[in-house]
Formats: structure tokens, C-alpha cells, sequence
């Protein structure tokens, strides 16, 4: 179950970003992209995959994108949608936006980034 403050930042995040319905099997972004946008999957589910591995299916309140946009170097992931999804898409400009004026938005990415090193060390 979502906590208030994880639900008023996915209403905040679809205010600022564009929402998207996804249809299983598409393809969000791909391995080498540019950096553009985030993404905050709403509902459905997201399969994370790196040289054809799948390497994690994120659900409702994951986000993926982050680390691109704050390095600017090339996405390293492809994701493609597992299940139909709804999902938010932030731009850098947003992205940047919410980073600064939004101190909660600042802990989401951060424990979001955690997650993530968490998972890459478990997976040594």
C-alpha cells in the first residue's frame, strides 16, 4: 500500500509530466537513447532489461530514467512494458524543476537510486 506522501508525489509528478498508456510489449526507451525523460510507472508493469537480461520489473512508484538525466550520458537499460502501463513522463527541464523546489521529490530519487545500488551489489 502506497504511503500519502508517495501518492501526492505521483499526483504532483502526473501534474507536471505527461501521462502515457502503454500497451504490453512496447518499448519505452532503448539501450544507447539520449537522456530525455524520466518515467513513473502509475500502474502496470515495466520489464528493465540490459543486453537482452531481464534485470528487474518495476511496478507502481518505480521510477526509471534518473540516473541518464543527472549524468546526461546514454541510457544503459531498454524498457519495454510487461503489462499495459499508464506512466508519467518528465522531461530534464521538469526533472530539474522538481529536484529543486520539491525537497520530497529529492528523497524519492534518492531512495530510488539506493534501490538500485542495493540490487546491483546483491546481484555481485
Amino acid at each position: 500500500m502506497a504511503l500519502i506522501s508517495e501518492i501526492n508525489l505521483r499526483d504532483f509528478a502526473s501534474g507536471v509530466g505527461t501521462v502515457i498508456e502503454y500497451a504490453a510489449g512496447n518499448t519505452v526507451c532503448r539501450e544507447e537513447d539520449e537522456p530525455r525523460y524520466m518515467h513513473i510507472v502509475l500502474h502496470g508493469a515495466v520489464e528493465i532489461v540490459a543486453q537482452n537480461n531481464l534485470l528487474e520489473t518495476f511496478g507502481e512508484g518505480k521510477a526509471f530514467g534518473i540516473l541518464s538525466l543527472l549524468d546526461g550520458l546514454p541510457r544503459t537499460v531498454t524498457a519495454r512494458i510487461g503489462a499495459p502501463a499508464r506512466v508519467v513522463v518528465i522531461d530534464r527541464k521538469k526533472f530539474r524543476y522538481m529536484i529543486e523546489e520539491m525537497p520530497q521529490f529529492c528523497w524519492y530519487v534518492t531512495g530510488e537510486l539506493a534501490h538500485r545500488l542495493r540490487a546491483t551489489n546483491a546481484a555481485l
